[in-house]
């Protein structure tokens, strides 16, 4: 998608089906690296991130046979030695650091150049903890190891992707391991990993928020796994039913334990009609009241909280944002930006951000390459006076490659 896209104002009404979670096809993939056994993947869903990792595994020596959206991934004896391009994938390169410390050899992991940059200094003291090298000079990450097992002390976490990793490395080496955090932080995708590798033969013991017990020597078994619907995405289709219409997304798992599913606590708190069913949830406008939102645990639903909040009567609030400076971009600085040039009444305070109800007008929102702004700027754009244009939406890419073509599906009453 090239040029800028023009979003215009208006209701929509119908179903879209949710995209494959890129969070849990990422960690599938890494664990078909690790796995001798293979393991068949269901519901794959091709976006620049998790591309990103496929392409790394297949460097490394993983097997991939089947099609696009199902195949069978199986793990080599030794990886490859290959310097792993993450591209913009944070995952991708917290995840493999520790999982490439197993080896005795050296590797480079790097990306795109705002990838460096995005809080990457902790991973030399941590993997340290545990016997591996590990430095960063100019556009590298070079790690070499053997990673041992032990005891890890994280000390005020900016994010849980190493940790996530941390768990894949620490259930193979020999000896049992703890990982002991202060002050963690997006608790939940950590029990998503450690709940994933279970499934397939890990030990993995979450004692309380801050404490992980990890028994090692483990061997990850063989299996077939389908990819989750992604909440993080969904969030803007319920989010655009809530404030412009009816919208049903499909394809979700109600009982799913990816964090932003909470997005139904804050949609029914604020009055919007919600319906679950097995494996959908329907969404329907009301009328709106303002909300609190602490999204600490759940940061990617911080830019559908903000354009539901511009549609609640009343003020809004949102708490612990503060992380979200070092994602694709500064995150809180760019929303607050682009929503003020556009006429929100949004406003940064000591420790949280106030939105109250506004009409955005006729505007140019840049969306600074990061695919969130992108999908959260076309979902404001229904409700606006005359629509928005948006900068770079091929940004979307990077998660979810078809939200364009699934909003316009159901823009202004056109049912699917």
């Amino acid at each position: 998608m090239k040029g800028d896209l023009f979003i215009p104002n208006g209701s929509v009404e119908g179903t879209v089906d949710a995209y494959p979670s890129k969070s849990y096809a990422q960690r599938i993939l890494l664990l078909g690296l690790m796995s001798r056994s293979g393991i068949e993947v269901k519901n794959y869903g091709k976006c620049s991130d998790s591309e990103a990792v496929k392409s790394s595994v297949i460097s490394l020596g993983a097997g991939i046979e089947g099609e696009d959206r199902k195949f069978v991934i199986k793990g080599p004896l030794k990886f490859n030695n290959s310097d792993i391009n993450c591209c913009q994938s944070g995952l991708c390169m917290r995840m493999f650091a520790p999982v490439l410390s197993l080896s005795g050899e050296d590797f480079r992991l790097f990306g795109d150049e705002s990838l460096l940059k995005r809080s990457n200094e902790h991973i030399p003291e941590i993997l340290g903890q545990l016997g591996a090298e590990c430095s960063i000079s100019g556009r590298y990450l070079h790690v070499k190891g053997p990673l041992k097992s032990g005891i890890v002390k994280i000390n005020k976490p900016v994010g849980s992707q190493l940790v996530s990793g941390l768990l894949y490395a620490l259930s193979v080496v020999e000896g049992d391991s703890k990982i002991l955090i202060t002050d963690p932080v997006s608790v939940s995708y950590i029990r998503m990993t450690a709940d994933l590798l279970n499934r397939f033969g890990a030990g993995i013991n979450m004692v309380s928020d801050g404490e992980i017990s990890i028994s090692g020597g483990r061997q990850f078994c063989g299996g077939s796994i389908t990819v989750e619907g992604d909440w993080s995405s969904a969030a803007f289709f319920l989010v655009a039913g809530a404030i412009a219409g009816r919208v049903k997304v499909s394809g979700l798992n109600e009982k799913s334990i990816q964090p932003d599913r909470a997005i139904l606590d804050y949609l029914s708190g604020c009055g919007a009609r919600v319906s679950t069913g097995r494996s959908s949830v329907e969404v329907s406008g009301s009328e709106l009241k303002g909300f609190s939102a602490d999204i600490e645990d759940h940061p990617d639903l911080f830019i559908p909280l903000v354009i539901l909040a511009l549609n609640c009567n009343g003020e809004s609030r949102i708490y612990n944002y503060g992380r979200l400076k070092h994602k694709e971009s500064d995150r809180p600085a760019a929303i607050i930006d682009e929503l003020l040039r556009a006429g929100a009444k949004i406003s940064q305070k000591e420790n949280f951000i106030s939105i109250e109800k506004s009409s955005l007008s006729l505007t140019e929102m840049r969306t600074y390459d990061d695919h969130r702004l992108a999908m959260g700027f076309a979902t404001a754009a229904l409700t606006s006076t005359r629509g928005l244009w948006i900068k770079d939406p091929s940004c979307v890419n990077k998660s979810f490659p078809l939200f364009f073509d699934m909003l316009e599906s159901i823009r202004s009453g056109r049912e699917e």
